[in-house]
C-alpha cells in the first residue's frame, strides 16, 4: 500500500488459543445458483418495484419521491452520468435516491455529503446479482515504486469512495447501493494487468462514514475493498474479487452471504489492522455464511494456495463464520504477514473460523499457532448486532436477510 496508507509489514496470528472442532454443516439454501443469489426467491425486497424494469416514461413509478434517473441511453432520464446525479444534490442531511438504468459507466463515483443516499441498479432479479445491469467501472493503480512521494493517496484510484471531505469529521450516515457493479480494471499503456499485483486500486473506499450495499459486485486485483479508521460496512450477497489482500482495512465490515472469488493467491484474502486489545472493540472483517472460490479468470491453478488472511497489524481481526471453502484455500487456513516479521501476539491479533466447510477446510492443518478453531460460545459473540454495537437503522433489513 502507499503513503498514508500504506500497510505496515507485519504479521499476526490469532491467539485465544482454543481450538474446538467446528461444526458440521450442509449445502444450505444459502448457497443455491452457485452462490449468486436464488433467482427461486420470489420475495420482495425494500426496492424492487422501484428496480424493476419499465417501458419508457414509466421507469420512477414504485420509487420513492424525488428519485432521479440515470441513463446513458433513455432521453426522458435527467442525467446521464452517476456522477452528475450525485454532485447535483445537497451538502446536508436530506435523503436522496438515484436510479440507474442498465449500462456500463466509465467513471468514479465520489460521496462526500453526509445526509442519506442511496443508489438503485435497475434490474427484474435483485435476488441474484449475477443478472446484474449496472456497471461502473474506472481504470486506475497506485504505483508503489513510481509514484511513492509524489502525495497520491489509495482513494485517489478507487471507483467508488465513501469519505467526508478533508476538514470534515464524519461522512454519509448512510450511504447504499443496489444490484451495481463497480470495477477498477488496472492499466499500463491501455492494457488492463491480469495476473500479477498492481499496486492498490480499489472498487470501494470509505472511511468515517456508514455504507451497506445489496447484491453488488466489486472487482479488482489489488485491494479491492477498503473500509477503513471510523468507518462501518455491512455487505449482502454479491461478489467481491480479487488477488492480494483484496479485503483490507482499519473499521468494521460484515460480509454476509458474500462470494470471496480469488483471481490469484497474494498476500491473503484479508489484511486488516485494528488499535487497542481485543475487548475494547469489534474493529475487525468477518464473513458469515458465504464463499470462497477462484475467479472464473483466474490465471494461475489456485489449488491449495490462498490464505484465508493475514495480519496488517499484530492487533488484526478476521473472523469466518458458515464459510464454505473451495479446494483454492491454504490449508493451514491464515498465515503470518512473513516469515521474518510474524508479529504473532498471543490475545491480540484474533484469527477464527466456526463452521468452515468445504474441500478447503482441513481441521487438522490449520496453523493454530496462528488461527483458532472457535467453539459455538466463542463464536456467537460475533454477530451483526454485537460487532456493530446494536442493529444499525442503516443496515435494510427489508432486504438482507441476516443468519
Amino acid at each position: 500500500m502507499l503513503l498514508s496508507l500504506t500497510k505496515l509489514s507485519v504479521a499476526g496470528c490469532l491467539l485465544a488459543v482454543v481450538s474446538a472442532a467446528p461444526t458440521e454443516r450442509d449445502n444450505d439454501k444459502k448457497h443455491d445458483n452457485n452462490g449468486k443469489g436464488n433467482d427461486k426467491d420470489n420475495r420482495s425486497t425494500t426496492y424492487s418495484e422501484c428496480q424493476r424494469p419499465k417501458p419508457q416514461g414509466q421507469q420512477l413509478q414504485g420509487c420513492p419521491e424525488g428519485t432521479l434517473y440515470v441513463s446513458q441511453t433513455d432521453p426522458q432520464a435527467e442525467y446521464g452520468s452517476i456522477s452528475a446525479a450525485i454532485r447535483s444534490l445537497p451538502d446536508d442531511n436530506s435523503s436522496h435516491h438515484i436510479l440507474v438504468g442498465t449500462g456500463s459507466y466509465h467513471e468514479t463515483l465520489n460521496i462526500t455529503r453526509q445526509g442519506p443516499l442511496t443508489l438503485l441498479g435497475i434490474t427484474a432479479y435483485p435476488l441474484d446479482w449475477s443478472k446484474n445491469g449496472v456497471y461502473v467501472w474506472n481504470s486506475s493503480f497506485i504505483n508503489q515504486t513510481t509514484q511513492a512521494g509524489t502525495g497520491l493517496h489509495n482513494s485517489d484510484a478507487a471507483v467508488l469512495t465513501v469519505s467526508p471531505p478533508a476538514g470534515v469529521k464524519f461522512g454519509c450516515s448512510d450511504f447504499r447501493a443496489y444490484n451495481m457493479g463497480f470495477a477498477n480494471r488496472a492499466q499500463v499503456d491501455g492494457v488492463e494487468i491480469i495476473g500479477q499485483q498492481t499496486g492498490p486500486s480499489a472498487a470501494f473506499f470509505s472511511t468515517a462514514a456508514n455504507s451497506s450495499l445489496y447484491g453488488c459486485t466489486f472487482d479488482s486485483y489489488q485491494d479491492t475493498w477498503y473500509t477503513g479508521k471510523n468507518a462501518s460496512s455491512f455487505v449482502y450477497s454479491g461478489q467481491i474479487k480479487g488477488f492480494t489482500d483484496y479485503l483490507y482495512g482499519y473499521g468494521t465490515a460484515w460480509f454476509e452471504g458474500v462470494t470471496m472469488a480469488n483471481r490469484g493467491c497474494g498476500g491473503g484474502i484479508t489484511a486488516w489492522k485494528g488499535e487497542g486489545t481485543p475487548d475494547q472493540n469489534k474493529f475487525g472483517v468477518y464473513q458469515a455464511n458465504g464463499r470462497i472460490v477462484g475467479a472464473d479468470d483466474a490465471v494461475p491453478d489456485l489449488t491449495r494456495n490462498c490464505p484465508l488472511g493475514r495480519p496488517w497489524n499484530n492487533a488484526s481481526r478476521s473472523i469466518y463464520k458458515n464459510t464454505y471453502m473451495s479446494n483454492i484455500v491454504l490449508p493451514q487456513g491464515f498465515v503470518a504477514w512473513s516469515d521474518n516479521d510474524p508479529r504473532v501476539v498471543p490475545n491480540l491479533t484474533i484469527f477464527g473460523e466456526y463452521g468452515s466447510y468445504g474441500p478447503g477446510f482441513d481441521a487438522k492443518a490449520r496453523n493454530l499457532s496462528v488461527e483458532a478453531l472457535l467453539t459455538k460460545e466463542q463464536a456467537d459473540e460475533y454477530t451483526v448486532e454485537k460487532v456493530f454495537g446494536g442493529l444499525p437503522s442503516w443496515i435494510d433489513l427489508g432486504t438482507a436477510v441476516i443468519a
